[in-house]
């Protein structure tokens, strides 16, 4: 494929602003991003409204219809209409987790569902949210896993120096400075091994391990499924995972191979089919096929919830941008290219509107007599006129460029 790019200009036109709230607009989640603005927190959503003002201290990303707020030293949490729905009672909160947040009180950690209600009480040293329907606390030094309704379901005979949440069925445990997998009942899948330096979460089935500061990946059973050969190495993310070597960034599948080569000074994950890329201290887009998107022009972007936002200024929905770059592609395309070459008549015809007024304008430049007022009105009429000509040409391409792209959207899924 060759290579598309949607140019800034085109970028621009459809941006939405949000230069007002300077370098502090967060990624959108249900539809909504943290903004800030004059030292407080707030809300807005895809059209760049406000649709929670600015008010508060610290404010949560929003999580199953709910968002943890800050103000005078205390959390509560609200909802997507700003309404007050938990008392701001607590030190400290997270967001909720399959129906649970945790919360802390007077320095111990508990669980309240979305009425507010204390389902577990605030008993635990240290607490994390609930995954896979368990939860990881700490009581006097040693780790449990319980359920929602406040059991110890695992009890861990081991007194580890930490345990993670559980992801496609196992949980990281680090004993000793070790680091291992157990499942479900507590046993080992994979024993805690001296040789990890680190390792994370299952990710689509396998998770990134480090080894003798060499990253690769492992499956359920411990094996290497991609040798450890990278400096750095992520989680994958839609079938994909970024890593590092020799100082640059590129994508591997889970075969190991690169399908993006690593040529890039960093990389963000995959997300909607999109990823943003940095080359020389500037930032684009690039696709699953490595195809570049966007160029490398801008200061920041960033990626998430159907939303890319260039430079903390503006934004764009990817369905927009998906359109945009469907319209490229067809332009691209011969057989919709001779579709297209008619169209050419049109720049012709602005052509020779502009060589027109030019004339017009150096005429009237030349011009000076007593109806030097009544010619001017008459320009003014005849430039206007044509401006709006212009305008309707160039309504009518666009139109009929994102009808073509709409037609061939499912042949370039």
């Amino acid at each position: 494929m060759e290579k598309v790019v949607i140019s800034y200009s085109t970028i621009i036109k459809n941006k939405i602003d949000i230069s007002k709230y300077n370098s502090y607009v967060f990624d959108f989640h249900e539809g909504l991003a943290r903004v800030y603005l004059n030292r407080k927190w707030g809300y807005i959503n895809k059209e760049g409204k406000e649709v929670i003002k600015p008010i508060y201290d610290n404010v949560s990303d929003f999580q199953e219809g709910l968002a943890a707020v800050y103000l005078n030293g205390k959390w509560s949490y609200i909802n997507k209409k700003g309404k007050e729905v938990i008392k701001p009672i607590y030190d400290s909160v997270s967001n909720f987790h399959e129906g649970l947040a945790v919360v802390e009180l007077n320095g111990k950690y508990g669980y309240i569902n979305k009425e507010g209600k204390c389902v577990i009480k605030p008993i635990y040293d240290y607490a994390h949210s609930f995954h896979e329907g368990l939860a990881a606390v700490r009581l006097n030094g040693k780790w449990v896993y319980i359920n929602k309704e406040g059991k110890e379901v695992i009890k861990l005979k081991n007194k580890y120096d930490y345990v993670s949440n559980f992801h496609e069925g196992l949980a990281v445990v680090e004993l000793n400075g070790k680091y291992g997998y157990i499942n479900k009942e507590g046993k080992y899948v994979i024993k805690p091994n001296k040789k990890y330096d680190y390792v994370s979460d299952f990710h689509e089935g396998l998770a990134a391990v480090c080894l003798n500061g060499k990253w690769g990946y492992i499956n359920k059973e411990g094996k290497y499924v991609i040798k450890p050969i990278y400096d750095f190495a992520s989680s994958f993310h839609e079938g994909l995972a970024r890593v590092k070597l020799n100082g640059k960034y590129g994508f591997i599948n889970k075969e190991g191979k690169y399908v993006i080569k690593p040529i890039y000074d960093y990389a963000f994950d995959f997300q909607n089919g999109l990823a943003a890329v940095c080359l020389n201290d500037k930032t684009g887009v690039i696709d699953k096929k490595g195809n570049q998107i966007i160029d490398c022009t801008f200061n920041s972007i960033k990626i998430n919830g159907g939303m890319i936002i260039f430079d903390d200024k503006y934004m764009v929905d990817i369905k927009t941008m998906e359109l945009l770059y469907l319209v490229k592609l067809s332009l691209g395309n011969k057989t919709i290219k001779k579709f297209f070459d008619d169209k050419n008549k049109r720049n012709s015809y602005k052509n020779e509107i502009e060589k027109y007024l030019k004339e017009k304008e150096t005429i009237k430049e030349k011009q000076i007599d007593e109806n030097e007022d009544e010619y001017e009105k008459q320009f003014e009429a005849l430039k206007k006129q044509f401006e709006e000509q212009i305008k309707s040409i160039e309504k009518s391409y666009v139109d009929d460029a994102l009808e073509m792209a709409n037609s061939y959207y499912k042949k370039y899924q």
